[in-house]
């Protein structure tokens, strides 16, 4: 009878044993996840604010990151220039900040300018223009002032911190609002803001992620965006409304900002 009792305690501590193993295997063989610790900060208007919640979620997800929202609904790239915006990035530590701005600027001929007399903008009859003072906060009206500002106060705020975050801007993506006579919805003013971006991040020597060219969202397969905003609806194949991208457009957006960060994170080891 005590043999027996015994061999039923033996055999009790294996099954025990044996269910440990089996819950802890699963967690033994699953990959890391490549950007743990680290923390992103989403920079910009509604489609990097908690309206959205899909977007921090989704690099949550796939790198094990941190992600903060810090976008501002309805903001323009005027705005997202002002010293109380960047002051307010800069007072969140982060590793990396993602700036898509421009859903609320229209990219309207004479609106976007340049700093470059030969530059394609000019071409376009885009009005020469000086660049900020950064002891002034910023008042102006031209989208690629506005962008250049944000992106010199936000580097000169970094100089000031032990652990400088890194700056990651993206070309503002492409929308369509109410009718295809609207300003949103014409090609060429997204390209005006593309090009105006790209020129800001080479002067700068700001990290720029193409997200207009990469993602090539096909807008004539979106709705347009009617107001009031509807966080819900989910209305075409990459965009919620026509402005706002989906879950499924965040997904490829976030798969080209996770290579990029994975990319520099590789070339600095």
């Amino acid at each position: 009878m005590k043999d027996r009792k015994i061999s039923l305690w033996v055999l009790s501590i294996a099954v025990l044993v044996l269910a440990a193993a089996a819950a802890l295997i699963p967690w033994l063989l699953k990959p890391a996840l490549p950007l743990e610790g680290v923390t992103i900060l989403l920079a910009g208007d509604s489609r990097s604010s908690d309206d959205y919640t899909f977007y921090r979620e989704a690099l949550e997800e796939k790198t094990g990151c941190r992600a903060v929202t810090a976008g501002g609904s309805g903001k323009t790239a005027a705005y997202n220039a002002e010293d109380e915006y960047i002051a307010c990035i800069l007072g969140q530590p982060h590793d990396y900040s993602i700036w898509l701005v421009g859903g609320n600027d229209d990219g309207s001929p004479g609106t976007v300018g340049t700093f470059d007399a030969g530059s394609e903008l000019a071409a376009q009859g885009e009005p020469v223009v000086e660049e900020t003072d950064l002891a002034e906060d910023y008042s102006g009206t031209v989208f690629i002032q506005a962008v250049d500002h944000m992106m010199r106060k936000y580097l000169q705020g970094c100089a000031d911190l032990k652990k400088a975050p890194e700056m990651i801007f993206c070309t503002d993506l492409p929308q369509q609002r109410e009718s295809a006579d609207s300003p949103w919805s014409r090609q060429e003013n997204w390209e005006r803001k593309r090009l105006a971006i790209l020129e800001c991040c080479e002067k700068n020597g700001v990290t720029c992620l193409d997200l207009y060219m990469l993602c090539g969202f096909n807008m004539a397969e979106e709705p347009m965006f009617i107001p009031p905003t509807d966080k819900v609806s989910d209305r075409g194949k990459y965009y919620m409304d026509g402005l706002h991208p989906n879950p499924r457009g965040i997904d490829v957006i976030t798969d080209y900002e996770i290579r990029m960060i994975l990319e520099k994170r590789k070339a600095e080891e």
